[in-house]
């Protein structure tokens, strides 16, 4: 065990160092990671001892899933939830079925075995498809679908993946055990997950100390995964809604300083988790296909080659269908001229990553009656090399948007409308503060006044100028909007600032202080207003 943790200790320094160069590069990770970690397994110094597979689970893919619905947005997710539910529910179940019919087909597999392999496909990897839609300036909806449904079907896919690995074990198990495992699983999973986010909320809430509140969201995960699967239920799942809730509960607060020490810390954390998860899919392929009997390999390529085409053909026509249906109920997203080819690119964006090859990891070595699990290098194999052959289709995405010509969001006008607003607010919030502070006796100077005025001036005059307006406005109906919206000045400032750490990667050093210091602002300005 001691050279189990040295290994994982020393591939995490490892893959975190490679990461962290590839993104200074402006390089996806996930393939040059595999790659190393290819290489160094097959090297004489190579690491021997790879940890085992509830370790795996419990250490890697519970935190990783956790911190990735973190980073997640409610509202984005319910303004798309039609989607992306149909997405990650229905698409992983056709796909499960579909990669289960050709592992049976092609190598011979027990039927819970086969099912086993297309639940570990069936989910998307958010992280690849992300990154691959964003260079390719894909439209803000059809990006916040992907990676909602990378994100939900996390869920639906390794809790479809529990029950067909219990069916593995226990040798037999009929179609009514399936459902009603599946049920309470689900049911018992989203119940927990909601309580867990609700307590974490309230932790983060009114915790005092930073430092111990969010230690105890670090934690938490792990809590959440191991009571849920011993009440039965899906630890995945659960941790999946409860990463939600906080998420949502904490960024409907501007001035919750806890959110953002929490974001900080878990997009740290989950950076760390998916380079360790590439490196160790990278590490574990030589070792798997060594371990195959040599009659195996040929099996091992068809069945690679029929799963590729099964996961494409699956998910192209299950598309396709969702256009036709949307179409036949006249919604309006189905008016817009781009909505064929953006479905076009829904149904080649299929990327599978970290979440399939950690699943594969945690497949047990053994049955119930202490027999070999069936079957389970021929499934890692499969895994890690369709991971590898839909990164790479991945990275065809931008191209095949080119080719289709999807058009770009241009966001200028709103944009404008926007920083127009924001200024109205701050000026609002100046001269409510300046009348506190003359009431209060303590005015401010006139300079000071009009230096802070002068620039939130000029950023009205240039959003009119950008919107086509030529209204002129006046002091007074300047000071008569701004009153309206008074109470968005600070909160704006925190939400850009949360923004640059998030998207422009602003140091922590940097952000925390400045949101402290946002913070007191605004609570100094709330006591003045009351």
């Amino acid at each position: 065990m001691d050279a189990t943790f040295a290994t994982l200790a020393l591939v995490g320094v490892v893959a975190v160092i490679l990461a962290t160069i590839l993104r200074s590069l402006g390089i996806s990770m996930a393939l040059p990671l595999i790659g190393a970690g290819i290489l160094l397994s097959i090297a004489p110094f190579g690491p021997s001892d790879l940890p085992e597979p509830e370790l795996v689970l419990i250490a890697i893919l519970v935190p990783l899933v956790f911190g990735e619905a973190l980073g997640s947005s409610y509202l984005d997710l319910r303004k798309v939830a039609k989607p992306v539910l149909v997405l990650a529910v229905g698409l992983v179940v056709v796909t499960t079925l579909a990669v289960g019919f050709v592992g049976v087909a092609v190598a011979a597999l027990p039927v819970a075995i086969a099912m086993a392999l297309g639940a570990i496909l069936a989910p998307t990897d958010a992280v690849s498809v992300s990154a691959v839609a964003r260079r390719a300036s894909l439209p803000r909806r059809l990006v916040s679908i992907l990676e909602g449904e990378s994100l939900v079907n996390d869920g639906t896919g390794l809790t479809a993946l529990k029950v067909a690995v219990a069916a593995a074990i226990a040798g037999s198990i009929t179609m009514a055990d399936v459902a009603i495992d599946f049920t309470l699983a689900v049911g018992a999973g989203i119940a927990i997950g909601l309580i867990s986010g609700y307590l974490m909320t309230l932790v983060l809430r009114y915790s005092k100390d930073l430092v111990p509140a969010n230690a105890v969201i670090i934690v938490a995960p792990f809590v959440i995964y191991l009571a849920t699967e011993r009440l039965e239920g899906s630890g995945i799942l659960a941790i999946v809604v409860a990463a939600l809730f906080v998420a949502h509960q904490q960024n409907s607060d501007p001035g919750a300083s806890g959110r953002v020490q929490s974001a900080v810390v878990w997009k740290h954390i989950t950076f760390i988790l998916q380079a360790l998860a590439f490196f160790l899919i990278g590490l574990e392929i030589p070792d798997v296909l060594r371990r195959l009997n040599p009659g195996d390999i040929g099996t091992l390529l068809w069945l690679v080659g029929a799963t590729v085409v099964a996961l494409i053909i699956a998910r192209g026509l299950f598309v396709l269908a969702m256009v036709f249906v949307t179409r036949a109920a006249k919604a309006e997203i189905a008016q817009r001229p781009t909505f064929g080819r953006e479905a076009a690119i829904l149904a080649w964006a299929g990327a599978r990553g970290p979440i399939s090859g950690l699943a594969a990891f945690s497949l047990p070595a053994l049955t119930l009656a202490g027999t070999d699990f069936p079957f389970r290098d021929l499934v890692l194999a499969t895994t890690f090399l369709v991971i590898v052959v839909t990164l790479v289709l991945a990275e065809t995405l931008g191209p095949v948007a080119r080719i289709l010509k999807i058009p770009k969001d241009d966001d200028t006008l709103e944009i404008a409308r926007v920083d127009g607003a924001l200024a109205r607010a701050a000026l609002a919030r100046l001269d409510a503060a300046t009348e506190e502070m003359a009431v209060a006796g303590d005015p401010l100077s006139a300079e000071a006044v009009e230096s802070l005025r002068s620039g939130l001036v000029r950023r009205l005059n240039r959003s009119d100028f950008i919107q086509g307006s030529q209204e002129e406005y006046s002091e007074e109906a300047n000071m008569n909007r701004m009153l309206k919206v008074a109470a968005s000045m600070v909160h704006a400032e925190q939400e850009e600032l949360i923004r640059m750490r998030d998207e422009d990667g602003l140091p922590d050093a940097i952000a925390r202080p400045m949101l402290r210091e946002l913070d007191a602002r605004e609570t100094a300005l709330e006591r003045r207003h009351q």
